[in-house]
């Protein structure tokens, strides 16, 4: 998730393992190092501006990181915050070793995807719970962390506060799996009531709340791109994007490097659009996992080429991010938040039964 959501959760652990010997320090060290996982954004500028999707969530997030590099970082915060020896070395490493092992096994909740065992393997795991943003987490989270931190209560309470909120922000965590698989059944039966043979699916949450939530179809004519509403069960919206002819310029975009790694990053959720330019073929390959954000279901981010001569790439592959919010972007994402989808009158099917009307 999002930095200040998991210092909260650094602080947090490490306050319930560590502070009773370290006292209020522990929640500010705690969340400096609940924090340094996601360093690896540091790598982002490496192998032409692909360092994002190759290095972040990777090494450092790994599972065994935490347990390696605590014990470690533990010592050093002994050694330099605690020259006097005061208090044990066993506290310094329990504040390391659980912020650090703490982050990825959040992140591993979000639909971003994490290398748990990177970097010896590139699997990638993401378990579709909450967004990356979520104030119904964080705001538990940042209930206890406060209480625990002022000077108005004492000790104790504060850690039967962080207890209480770790325990409900915990079993929002596994709420969101239950939903996800709400979702995911529900979608099976639509799509199946409407005539499509599903190879595969996934929901993913979108940000700030729980219950609308974006998904993948993959169909043997196309992929199926949408919006679910747990406020308006079984009436999902969605576009299809019909599978792409096996054409040589397309299969050059999607041998290349670039074109590998954008299908492991996206876990095979990508779509694949080709159109003719005046030397040959333009060719983008699109992350579909956050496609909620545009109107024609099209992905966030992803790369592009020109092929000339059936499979030559004319210059570089490009990789290009999703352009600014355009004038009524964040209406439309309010209505959406609201159970709102978009309709026929946009271009997305919707089930002739569900009454409840569109934006």
């Amino acid at each position: 998730m999002e930095p200040v959501t998991q210092a909260l959760l650094g602080a947090a652990t490490a306050e319930l393992v560590a502070g009773h010997r370290l006292g209020r320090r522990a929640l500010g060290w705690g969340a400096v190092v609940g924090m340094l996982p996601d360093l690896d954004v540091l790598l982002a500028p490496l192998n032409g501006g692909y360092g994002e999707w190759l290095y972040h969530r990777g090494t450092t997030h790994s599972l065994w990181f935490g347990f390696v590099m605590g014990p470690l970082l533990g010592w050093i915060l002994w050694r330099w915050r605690d020259r006097e020896r005061e208090t044990p070395l066993w506290a310094w490493v329990a504040l390391a070793v659980v912020a650090l092992v703490t982050h990825p096994i959040l992140d591993g909740f979000t639909p971003y995807g994490t290398q748990f065992f990177a970097p010896f393997s590139r699997a990638r795991f993401a378990w579709n719970g909450v967004a990356i943003v979520d104030p119904f987490y964080t705001i538990p989270l940042a209930l206890g962390v406060f209480v625990a931190a002022s000077s108005r209560f004492r000790l104790d309470f504060g850690r039967v506060a962080l207890g209480l909120s770790l325990a409900t922000t915990t079993a929002y965590l596994l709420a969101g799996l239950g939903l996800n698989r709400m979702v995911l059944e529900d979608l099976g039966d639509v799509l199946a009531a409407e005539g499509h043979s599903v190879i595969r699916v996934r929901a993913y949450p979108t940000i700030f709340q729980p219950w609308l939530r974006s998904f993948v179809a993959r169909t043997p004519d196309g992929t199926i791109v949408g919006l679910h509403s747990l406020t308006d069960p079984g009436c999902p919206s969605w576009k299809m994007h019909p599978r792409p002819d096996p054409r040589p310029e397309t299969q050059a975009v999607l041998d290349s490097w670039q074109g590998e790694l954008l299908e492991w990053f996206a876990d095979g959720d990508i779509g694949v659009f080709a159109a003719p330019t005046a030397s040959g073929t333009q060719v983008r390959v699109e992350d579909l996992r956050y496609s909620w954000s545009n109107r024609d279901a099209r992905g966030m981010w992803g790369i592009t080429a020109n092929v000339v001569d059936g499979r030559r790439i004319d210059g570089e592959i490009t990789r290009f991010d999703r352009p600014p919010l355009a004038p009524g972007d964040l209406d439309r994402f309010a209505d959406l938040l609201l159970g709102k989808l978009p309709g026929r009158e946009e271009g997305w099917f919707r089930p002739s039964n569900c009454a409840r009307p569109t934006r």
